[in-house]
């Protein structure tokens, strides 16, 4: 009776696990420069300030990722209103991926 109540929520959590999740790899701040000075990506501080003045925010955090072997930027802002944004960036170009 117990297993019926709470397979559901397990079958919630397992589908919630998307593969992409497990192909991401988050670096350090010294690995993070260290990528950055490798492969001529765009310095996260640039990344960052982009960010904070578009969207009138404070920085929450900002990290270098490797996800699916593209290089991304992963940044949260909170904003005026309260409310936290998220923005996944395109650390070769600078370019916004994912918004929300």
């Amino acid at each position: 009776m117990r297993w019926k109540a709470i397979a559901p929520v397990l079958f919630l959590v397992v589908a919630g696990t998307s593969p992409v999740a497990a192909e991401q790899t988050c670096f350090s701040a010294e690995d993070t420069r260290e990528h950055v000075i490798k492969h001529g990506l765009v310095p996260l501080q640039d990344i960052v300030r982009s960010a904070r003045n578009s969207e009138h925010s404070d920085l929450i955090s900002a990290r270098l990722c490797e996800t699916s072997g593209n290089m991304v930027y992963i940044i949260a802002t909170l904003g005026r209103n309260g409310r936290v944004m998220r923005m996944t960036v395109d650390a070769r170009t600078g370019n916004v991926i994912n918004h929300r």
